[in-house]
């Protein structure tokens, strides 16, 4: 699917044919485009361009249809074509992708923008995944991790863990309201990244924000296959020899974790494995 910047004109051609390939002589065209929600942004109406029996059909959307929220990386223009042929209305469809500039949205689908991460990158050795991999391929995978990532379970940020006795938010008792987690506001932190908005996210400290937008890094050069031999760890290989290949794992399930050793290395400060049972 083809992907266009969001916020501008594009002219999208389709040809017109049908399931086997096999070209269609259309006489008329009506066309609808929706978004990824299935929300209708051009109701149907006839393609006035359209001559008929033409190849292919040119929709020329605007500009202002391909607008996303600044929250959104991505949006979806889905377009249904009804063509008319031999009198019968045959349904095609089609569509593209509209992204930002830069895709990854802090606070939405990632810790960092592209240009952060790719500054954050060359403060850290050995990312062979990330050095043999394209812009596109970076991004999709710093996105991924994203996801990998805010599967943990975090401490809490409303504690004096994170907040040394040099801090204007300390308070001896251990407990207060700030701006990253207030009960006034109806919201709760409660160790889930993914319930943070943008907003929300920009006030975490920056000692965490730091750490996460590392680990997110390192998280992605692993996708991107940089870290065999973690990924071979973490499916229990204990053992591996290259003359005669030998290997070895272990029988035990290893602990299975969102995330890879390293990218954890970056987060053991602000992570907790521990579980809280209640009635």
């Amino acid at each position: 699917m083809d992907i266009f910047l969001a916020g501008t004109a594009v002219n999208l051609i389709t040809v017109l044919s049908d399931k086997s390939g096999n070209p269609l002589k259309v006489t008329s065209i009506e066309y609808r485009i929706s978004d990824e929600s299935g929300t209708e942004l051009v109701p149907l109406q006839a393609l006035s361009s359209f001559v008929a029996e033409s190849p292919q059909a040119v929709i020329e959307v605007s500009a202002e249809n391909n607008i996303i929220a600044d929250t959104a990386a991505l949006g979806l223009r889905a377009v249904e074509l009804h063509c008319v042929v031999a009198g019968n209305t045959i349904v095609i469809n089609t569509g593209y992708i509209v992204e930002l500039a830069d895709p990854l949205v802090v606070g939405t689908n990632s810790f960092q923008t592209y240009a952060q991460a790719e500054f954050n990158a060359v403060s850290l050795p050995n990312l062979a995944g990330w050095d043999k991999s394209s812009e596109s391929e970076r991004i999709a995978a710093l996105s991924d991790a994203r996801d990998h990532i805010v599967q943990l379970s975090f401490t809490q940020l409303n504690s004096n863990v994170n907040w040394g006795q040099d801090s204007l938010n300390f308070v001896p008792e251990g407990t207060y309201s700030t701006n990253y987690v207030s009960n006034g506001d109806m919201f709760l932190f409660n160790g889930n990244l993914a319930l943070l908005t943008p907003l929300q996210f920009s006030k975490l400290p920056d000692k965490f924000k730091l750490a996460l937008s590392k680990a997110q890094i390192v998280e992605a050069d692993s996708i991107l296959g940089g870290n065999v031999v973690d990924s071979r760890r973490r499916e229990g290989l204990l053992l591996e020899s290259i003359g005669e290949v030998k290997q070895m794992y272990r029988s035990g399930k290893p602990l299975d974790l969102p995330v890879s050793r390293r990218a954890l290395s970056y987060l053991s400060y602000f992570v907790t494995f521990s579980k809280k049972v209640g009635r």
